[in-house]
């Protein structure tokens, strides 16, 4: 972003430039996405939107980060309120909490992600790096006897597999997304992941 809202005013006219880029993104898809476009759906003008961004791939990668940062969250509050012995439910909160956020607007959703890899193609994954670090520490809080040590590299490729199925599923508009048959598929991974 150009410019960091501080007032309560600027703040909503960039939600507005979002949101407005995510309907487009989803009924028109990438190719009819422009900044004049992104403007005029968000009721502001096209000096409004260049304060704030400098162009339409500045806006999808706000989104990017936006969705990330709600991800994160979510997934940082539902794993602190399972029990830590119970790690089946904890890899649970994180797979349908992942899932979810890539089942909804979902062709919207694929468009971000496929531009995101386009442009970011060997950057770093930080919202999977943050998910690792917490994986890292619930895991030392709630160990087990038989259960194997989360180190950060287990945790690095436990993540990536995990986000990388879903990424899959997203990018290939698969069915497969949104069926409780995935879910399961994702936790047995995980699980069998912690105990070998």
């Amino acid at each position: 972003m150009r410019k960091s809202p501080t007032q309560a005013r600027a703040t909503q006219t960039v939600d507005a430039i979002l949101e407005a880029a995510t309907q487009i993104l989803q009924s028109d898809g990438e190719e009819r996405l422009t900044t004049n476009r992104i403007a005029e759906r968000a009721g502001v003008s096209i000096g409004s939107l260049y304060q704030y961004f400098a162009d339409k791939e500045a806006i999808v990668e706000a989104i990017a980060e936006r969705e990330r940062s709600k991800i994160v969250a979510t997934i940082v509050k539902s794993l602190s309120e399972v029990e830590a012995a119970d790690s089946e439910s904890a890899v649970r909160e994180v797979v349908r909490t992942l899932v979810g956020a890539f089942a909804r607007r979902r062709r919207a959703r694929r468009i971000v992600v496929m531009m995101m890899l386009r442009r970011w193609q060997n950057a770093p994954d930080k919202g999977a790096d943050e998910v690792a670090q917490f994986l890292v520490s619930a895991a030392a809080r709630g160990k087990s006897a038989n259960a194997r040590v989360m180190t950060p590299v287990a945790a690095f490729v436990l993540t990536r597999a995990m986000v990388g199925a879903i990424r899959a599923a997203v990018l290939e508009n698969s069915p497969y997304l949104e069926s409780q048959e995935f879910e399961d598929e994702l936790v047995r991974l995980a699980i069998l992941f912690e105990k070998n």
